[in-house]
Formats: structure tokens, C-alpha cells, sequence
């Protein structure tokens, strides 16, 4: 499928169960079926459900389309969930919102359809390690309305990382927050320089260079605007975002960023990255763990005693 194929097109062309079965299946096994039991490859298909059941001929054991994907679980049809990923693979994103506007769910559903996919673009990106000569800058996401020496609660302190190619163009970038216990007020510590390096850089690298001070004449500025960037558009598309999630939202400008020049289709791709991408539940998103709250109490604490 083309890049350049419009939504219409694409709704026409995934408008049932039908035409979108095959495609997941596709996806799923790109090489043909394999019983995840014991891996054999032939098997009966049972049709007497929504969506087919495969069962080996080999063991038995029957195996869903959608379990072991992002959509296990969901009762939401498939030809909504191509028209979510297909809008999510382009550049520019959408909302919950839109999203509940376009294929007509309750916000509820259509958040939840978001995060599924960007947990698959974090799957996928968690995957990748930066390699060949990487540059790494401290960033920040959000800015105070009335700056302090101390980290103020809208400030999240990031690092920006990309590996460079031959022309020292962006070849493949990560943008993460940085956590709490590796601050000092809003400056990273060497320690948090060292945790991103031995989590997101090949152990093979031998040409890294990481900036983790704001001010530093060693700054690589195309990661800095990088940042920016990717504040400007969770900004605009989403009008915002808090801590607890911002990671979600890093991860897929990163997976637009990273493959915003791919000759194939991105549709297909994000495709591929859902089918192979274990399901996040609501009660796990809704669970993760939110610092801002104890980080707001810490910071007007430090303002009284300052004061």
C-alpha cells in the first residue's frame, strides 16, 4: 500500500472483517502460520466465531488472530482498529478525541486504542539500539511560568539521542524521560548519563558523545530542536501532556520521526508492530506510577524554605 493513499481510499479498502483478517494474519505470521505451541505450520481454520480460530493439526491447540497482539481482548472491529492505525502512521498523530469522532467510540475506547498503538511503537522502538556515532543532549519538556533554581512541576528533564549517518544526518533518534532518582533538582546526574548509555546504545559503540549539562558549549544543537520539536507537537496534538504518559507520547513522535522516509507503507509497518506486540490493559495504564504529585509537594517545599 502506497504512502500516499488517502483515508477514504484506505476505509474502502479495509471495510469489513474480511478484508482486514487477512492483512492481520499476514502481519501476524509474514512467513505462514506457526503454532506458537510447537511451531508447526499447518493447521484447520474454524469459522464458527467473529474472528477464525487456527488449530494446529499437529497438538490441537487453537490459537486467536488477535491474542498475542495489541487488539487481544478487544471487542472493537478490526476494520476500526486499521482505520486507528492507519491515522496513528501518519506523521502528524491524532488525538483521542478525533479519533472518537472518526470511527465513532466513546472517548474511553478510542484512548485506550491510542495507547495500545503507542505501546506497540514502544515495543518496537525498545528493540532498536542507536549504533555508529551517537550523540546524546539533555532536553527538557514543558516550561515553568516563573522559573527557579529548583525543578518546577512542569518541567520533565529529558535526553535526546540519535545515531548518526556518514553525512551526520539523524539516522535513528530515542528521546526519554529522565528518572527522578537520577536528578539533582533539574540538572541530570552522571549517573543518569550512564543508565541511558547502557539502555539505549549498542555496547559495540565506540564514537558517543553525551551533553547532560543546559548550558554546555558542547551542546549538539539538532538534538536540542529535536526536543523542541517533539514538545511543539504533543503541544498542538494533544494540548498537552503530564508526566505519567509523556514517555508514550516521546516514543511515538520518535516512531514518526524514524520512519518518516520509509518507501514502504507505514501503515503496514505499525501493522506488523501491533501484531507482534503483547496487549496493555486499562487497569496497567491507568496504574502507572505518577511522580508529579510527591514532586509538587518537594518543589513548593523547597520554595518556602528558599523564601
Amino acid at each position: 500500500m502506497d504512502n500516499s493513499v488517502t483515508f477514504e481510499l484506505f476505509c474502502e479498502t479495509f471495510k469489513d472483517e474480511h478484508s482486514c483478517i487477512q492483512a492481520l494474519f499476514t502481519a501476524r505470521w509474514p512467513n505462514g502460520f506457526r503454532c506458537p505451541q510447537c511451531a508447526c505450520p499447518s493447521y484447520y481454520e474454524i469459522r464458527t466465531r467473529r474472528l477464525p480460530l487456527f488449530e494446529c493439526r499437529s497438538c490441537r491447540v487453537q490459537t486467536s488472530l488477535i491474542v498475542g497482539t495489541i487488539m487481544e481482548g478487544s471487542r472493537t472491529p478490526l476494520s476500526l482498529w486499521f482505520q486507528a492505525i492507519f491515522l496513528h502512521a501518519q506523521p502528524r498523530g491524532i488525538s483521542a478525541s478525533r479519533l472518537a469522532e472518526i470511527i465513532r467510540t466513546t472517548y474511553k475506547t478510542a484512548w485506550l486504542i491510542c495507547h495500545k498503538i503507542r505501546q506497540a511503537m514502544s515495543a518496537a522502538d525498545s528493540k532498536e539500539l542507536l549504533s555508529g556515532i551517537v550523540r546524546i543532549n539533555c532536553g527538557v519538556y514543558g516550561r515553568p511560568y516563573n522559573p527557579t533554581v529548583f525543578r518546577h512541576p512542569q518541567e520533565q528533564p529529558l535526553l535526546a539521542a540519535a545515531s548518526l549517518d556518514n553525512n551526520g544526518k539523524f539516522a535513528y533518534v530515542k528521546i526519554k524521560q529522565v528518572p527522578d532518582k537520577y536528578l539533582i533538582y533539574d540538572r541530570i546526574t552522571n549517573g543518569g548519563k550512564h543508565h541511558f548509555i547502557e539502555n539505549y546504545v549498542s555496547p559495540d559503540v565506540k564514537d558517543v558523545n553525551a551533553v547532560i549539562l543546559k548550558f554546555s558549549p558542547g551542546r549538539y544543537r539538532p538534538l536540542i530542536q529535536l526536543c523542541e520539536r517533539a514538545s511543539n507537537w504533543i503541544n498542538y496534538v494533544f494540548s498537552g501532556i503530564g508526566p505519567k504518559h509523556l514517555q508514550s507520547y516521546l516514543d511515538q513522535f520518535c516512531f514518526g520521526t524514524n520512519n518518516m522516509d520509509r518507501s514502504s507503507s507505514r501503515f503496514l509497518h505499525l501493522l506488523k508492530c501491533a501484531a507482534s506486540s503483547s496487549v496493555i490493559t486499562y487497569p496497567q495504564l491507568i496504574s502507572r506510577v505518577d511522580h508529579s504529585d510527591q514532586h509538587k509537594r518537594i518543589y513548593y517545599e523547597l520554595l518556602k524554605d528558599a523564601s
